[in-house]
């Protein structure tokens, strides 16, 4: 028996206020490359494409820049601890490779903060990376030994963006929060001149042409100003070039042609000769959620990144989708037939169709800003064609449709949703409420002791953990849903109980404590083995399969692993399936005569995967 790897859907691009998100374009693949977390994302840029999504999460800090290498084959990127790794992003063939991590080619330690901007020369062998440091702004390095081939100097504070001509002979422009633009000649990139003035506040991007005869800065300020490639004079500035701050810029193919994204929620189509040519919005109204932070012109679409994380395609002067997903760690899943449902630590839900070699591309948001909660999604539970929602907004949702269709507010913060009869559980740190499906208050009970985890053993009784005795209590519910503790003792634990997975057929429950063990137990409470203990950390999630013979388990240790109830000391395990850990695990799809199927995996990454069960 087996776990493989089917397809991987990725998460949005992290966005930070009031700094420019830089998204990288792959010319020779058709690619984007983008940072979110501690990962780094590369997908197709092709928003209908299911080709393999790569997820580099070599990183130990979050990833703040990314930039592709002209050749497609390598990829540098930085994060917040001034660190950047060069990795091989060539891309794979067959099915069977596409899920190894890249290989990391080099990697220095070029500043002491944040990297802001990485820019490789034509030759893909020289690098300029610039950010937020302490005694330096920016480092110029070949990429394979990291020797220094040049002194990135002339600012006094942050630096945004840098760039190299893409000809001979090379030179390199950057532009920062001290309101300049400073010239290169190289290499050794050395200092050439620092143009101030005709920017007035903090300048966010700069671009040379293809051709190298044109470079362009945009900022905060609102202004566009164009220079010489060659030697970095001023040519001319653009006041008012959109009505907020503008914080990217990109080139078409024919260099007299550029296109900039700002603020405003616009992005506008410039001549470098005859001015303004087009504007494209999305909306008449963007809220703070749609304003425009980064930009990448394709072969076939101008994509924006709004500060919300969707990216909006454009095609031919209009707009042909927007892609939507997740920007934050997701938390729970929930299935409903072969629909997804994913939430986040940041309140948002989406839905997804699953299909048989992946989930289907652009998820759906569920709700608007206001609907959703407003912080971390704690559970779902999808009963006949509603999902339920809990969150640390101390909230109950129950959605139809996409929509919210009633709620109510809980007394404190909430730890799981179950369901048993007509109504839906919601424990709460000392306390079990059942709502009615319309989400009345039925009944409530004060348990008088902590606890984590509830699950269903009959018809009529309830599981919960109790911490501070380590140990599992039963609640009874008796005529007119009047809640109370049963008499039936349960074993002590060795540790606090964390989680309690009942089995379909009602035969058998898992119980995880806080070290990662299990111990099985038969409906009546009595032990069937305690040789389930291969994870090295707490338990997150875990799902039985639907014949009640393996238990499908993840974590904190970041991997999956199978548990069999006819052969307890064996074990199916998949380490690292996700970075940060597993969160949520469900079954898709599942064969009960040959213990084959599929099942979906989320986790802390923000990625969903999709993984297949083979004899």
């Amino acid at each position: 028996m087996s776990i493989k790897p089917i397809a991987i859907a990725p998460p949005q691009p992290s966005t930070q206020r009031g700094q420019s998100s830089h998204l990288s374009y792959d010319a020779v693949n058709d690619r984007l490359a983008y940072v979110n977390g501690k990962s780094v994302i590369i997908r197709s840029a092709d928003y209908n494409s299911n080709s393999p999504v790569v997820v580099f999460t070599k990183h130990i800090h979050p990833t703040t820049a990314v930039k592709f290498s002209p050749s497609g084959f390598y990829v540098a990127s930085g994060d917040e601890s001034g660190q950047v790794k060069i990795w091989d992003a060539a891309p794979k063939k067959g099915d069977d490779d596409v899920f190894e991590p890249p290989i990391i080619k080099s990697e220095f330690q070029v500043m002491s903060g944040p990297i802001r901007s990485i820019a490789w020369d034509a030759d893909n062998a020289r690098i300029i990376a610039v950010g937020q440091g302490k005694e330096k702004f920016g480092h110029a390095f070949s990429w394979d030994s990291g020797n220094s081939i040049g002194d990135i100097q002339g600012h006094s504070s942050t630096i945004n963006a840098v760039d190299i001509k893409p000809q001979r002979p090379y030179r390199a422009a950057t532009v920062s929060d001290d309101f300049a633009m400073v010239f290169f000649q190289g290499p050794p990139f050395k200092f050439d001149k620092s143009l101030r003035g005709n920017h007035t506040n903090s300048v966010r991007d700069v671009k040379f042409s293809p051709d190298g005869n044109f470079l362009v800065s945009v900022g905060s300020d609102r202004a566009i100003c164009i220079y010489q490639g060659k030697t970095g004079e001023f040519i001319k500035k653009i006041e008012n070039g959109h009505d907020g701050g503008i914080f990217a810029v990109a080139w078409t193919s024919d260099s007299e042609k550029f296109v900039t994204a700002s603020a405003d929620g616009s992005i506008k189509t410039w001549s470098v000769n005859d001015g303004l040519i087009q504007t494209l919005k999305a909306t008449e109204k963007p809220s703070i959620f749609q304003q425009l932070v980064g930009l990448a012109v394709t072969k076939e679409y101008i994509i924006s990144l709004t500060y919300g994380g969707e990216l909006e395609y454009f095609k031919d002067g209009e707009l042909v989708q927007v892609v939507q997903g997740h920007q934050a760690p997701i938390t729970k899943l929930a299935i409903s037939g072969k629909i997804l449902y994913s939430g986040g630590s940041d309140g948002k839900l989406y839905k997804s169709e699953i299909e048989p070699k992946g989930l289907k591309p652009n998820p759906t948001r569920q709700g608007k800003d206001g609907d959703e909660h407003s912080n971390y999604v704690v559970d779902l539970l999808t009963v006949d064609e509603s999902l339920y929602s809990i969150g640390w907004d101390d909230a109950i949702k129950r959605w139809k449709d996409g929509k919210v269709v009633s709620s109510a507010k809980l007394p404190s913060q909430p730890k799981q949703l179950s369901k048993i009869g007509d109504n839906i559980v919601v424990l709460l740190e000392s306390d079990l409420q059942l709502y009615s499906k319309d989400l009345e208050l039925v009944s409530s009970l004060d348990l008088g002791f902590s606890s984590t985890n509830v699950a269903p053993l009959s018809k009529t009784i309830l599981m919960v953990t109790n911490v501070s005795k380590n140990t599992i209590v039963g609640i009874e519910i008796e005529a007119g849903n009047k809640l109370s503790v049963t008499s039936q003792q349960f074993p002590t634990l060795r540790t606090p109980p964390t989680l309690i997975r009942v089995s379909p057929d009602g035969e058998h429950f898992a119980v995880a404590d806080s070290s990662g063990k299990y111990t099985l137990f038969k409906s009546d409470g009595s032990v069937v083995s305690t040789r389930w203990a291969f994870h090295t950390s707490k338990v997150y999630d875990a799902q039985w399969s639907p014949d009640s013979k393996l238990l499908l388990s993840g974590g904190l240790d970041c991997g999956l692993l199978l548990y069999s109830v006819d052969k307890p000391s064996k074990v199916v395990k998949f380490p690292l399936a996700h970075a940060s850990g597993v969160t949520s695990l469900t079954w898709s799809d599942y064969d009960n005569e040959k213990q084959t199927g599929q099942f979906v995996s989320s986790g802390l990454d923000g990625t969903i995967r999709q993984w297949e069960l083979n004899r």
